[in-house]
């Protein structure tokens, strides 16, 4: 008898165990992920320069190549709002170009730029949000039109194409490019930043009209 008592309060004891453990999990998963990203982040821009600056000073010195990393960049943003600086990125530009493996690098590198963040009539029509209907028909993916597939494609598979990304959460600056047939494709109303923002949060966090008008129902 003893031992059934023993038994039953055991596993209420294991059964309150795994609940309190798993609402504690629930209650710290987002600090937990926040932090996780935050060294993740800080440990890829601390090693652009740190690596570096390891083997120059003979010493590493966590931080440093960070904080020298933001300092250029803040140099560079400084530097190109004048004509002497974006005189000398212009240059500087020529010279990757006339680097065969480093221009093939550099010029899709920058093609992803101009297209995801310049603003401009030349890339406005390629920055569009859309849905599409993928792995499979009834599962919908959201992605980014880039640009129309080539003539090439269009002309062997008989009809027009469009290029879309389809970006990782949480990691949209990867992903995959499909290339989708363009009635296939649904435009969004959402922007860009929005985009990114639910993606990132895999759903949870909403563009501010939706969440305005889920406000306003409460």
């Amino acid at each position: 008898m003893s031992s059934v008592i023993i038994s039953v309060h055991m596993k209420k004891f294991w059964n309150s165990l795994s609940i309190n453990f798993f609402r504690g999990l629930i209650i710290l998963l987002p600090l937990l992920v926040t932090l996780w990203l935050i060294y993740l982040i800080f440990s890829f821009s601390d090693s652009i320069l740190g690596n570096f600056l390891t083997m120059l000073l003979g010493q590493h010195y966590p931080g440093l190549g960070l904080l020298i990393t933001i300092v250029i960049v803040l140099v560079a943003g400084y530097s190109a709002s004048y004509i002497i600086g974006a005189k000398m990125f212009k240059v500087g530009e020529e010279l990757l170009y006339r680097v065969p493996m480093v221009k093939s690098i550099y010029s899709a590198a920058k093609q992803i730029n101009d297209i995801l963040f310049t603003h401009g009539e030349a890339t406005e029509k390629f920055r569009h949000v859309c849905v599409i209907e993928y792995p499979r028909k009834g599962i919908y993916s959201i992605g980014f039109i880039t640009s129309d597939a080539t003539q090439e494609i269009e002309k062997k598979v008989k009809s027009k194409l469009i290029n879309v990304f389809i970006p990782n959460t949480p990691t949209p600056a990867t992903g995959f490019l499909v290339i989708v047939p363009a009635q296939d494709v649904i435009l969004l109303e959402m922007k860009m930043d929005e985009a990114f923002k639910y993606i990132i949060s895999a759903g949870v966090l909403k563009n501010s009209k939706e969440e305005e008008a889920l406000g306003t129902s409460d």
